[in-house]
Order: structure tokens, then C-alpha cells, then sequence
């Protein structure tokens, strides 16, 4: 009985299986089923992080933005400021209960010795305004804000 050319030809040493490597001469090298292609990175983990950064850095910003919206070197005239302390105030809207004060006018480059010796002069061009505020540097100068009651 004659055998099976299929087989003879798998058996032949000089057919080349295309799932193995060519015979290159060397030593045998044991065989190695072909690797996969690397996955592809997910996306995922990246958009994440990108949301995360861009929440942080919007609150940072929002946060920032309300406090130099309540800094009275931001106070324009019209506005309405509410004592925090003796020195300091802070800028509020007219409608909130904390207001006491709207500025009648700004007064720029002004010292703290000018402000004290002069505190009721320098405010004479508003003649609505009741009290001032001096904000600067020490020893520098600075502005006054001249306030009249809020009504």
C-alpha cells in the first residue's frame, strides 16, 4: 500500500512550514507560536486625567476670581464694601446685608501719613462720603476709598 503523498511532502525536510521561521543553517531553535500586536492604550486613563487637571485649574481660577472680585483694589466707585476689621474691607454686593459702605469716589497715591493727618479733607470732593479707608504699603503710598453709608 502506497502512502500518503500529503504526508510524505509534511515529512520532506526541505518543505518549509509557513508557521515557522526559515531554516537559517544555525543550531534548531525551538519553536515559538507568533506574538500578538500590542495592544493599543486605552484612552481612557488619559481623558480622565486631562478632566481631572481641567477641573482643578477651573475651581483654582474660579476661586481666584472671586477673591480678587472682593479685593478693594478692585472696588470701583458705586461699588459696596462691608468692614471685615478696622483695617480692612472687602468688596460685596449692594443687596447683601453685610454691605455698609459705597465708595463715592477713589482717591490714588496717597500715604498712610497723608491719609491720617488729612482723612477728612481728602474725601471733600465727595461730599456724600461719611468715612474713608487708606490701603498701601507701609512706609509707600496707597489709595483711599471714600465711602458714604449705604441707604
Amino acid at each position: 500500500m502506497t502512502e500518503d503523498p500529503l504526508r510524505e511532502t509534511m515529512s520532506d525536510p526541505y518543505i518549509q512550514d509557513p508557521q515557522r521561521p526559515p531554516y537559517t543553517g544555525g543550531p534548531a531553535q525551538p519553536w515559538t507560536p507568533p506574538q500578538p500586536p500590542p495592544k493599543k492604550r486605552s484612552m481612557r486613563g488619559t481623558v480622565i486625567v486631562l478632566v481631572v487637571l481641567v477641573l482643578i485649574v477651573g475651581f483654582i481660577g474660579v476661586a481666584g476670581y472671586l477673591a480678587r472680585k472682593s479685593d478693594p483694589d478692585n472696588a470701583a466707585v458705586g461699588d459696596c464694601v462691608a468692614r471685615q476689621s478696622d483695617s480692612s474691607v472687602k468688596v460685596v454686593k449692594c443687596t447683601d446685608p453685610a454691605s455698609a459702605y459705597k465708595v463715592v469716589g477713589k482717591v490714588p497715591d496717597k500715604t498712610q501719613v497723608q491719609f491720617s493727618i488729612s482723612s477728612r479733607s481728602i474725601c471733600d470732593p465727595f461730599p456724600t462720603a461719611k468715612s474713608a479707608f487708606w490701603k498701601g504699603e507701609q512706609g509707600g503710598k496707597g489709595y483711599v476709598l471714600c465711602l458714604a453709608p449705604v441707604k
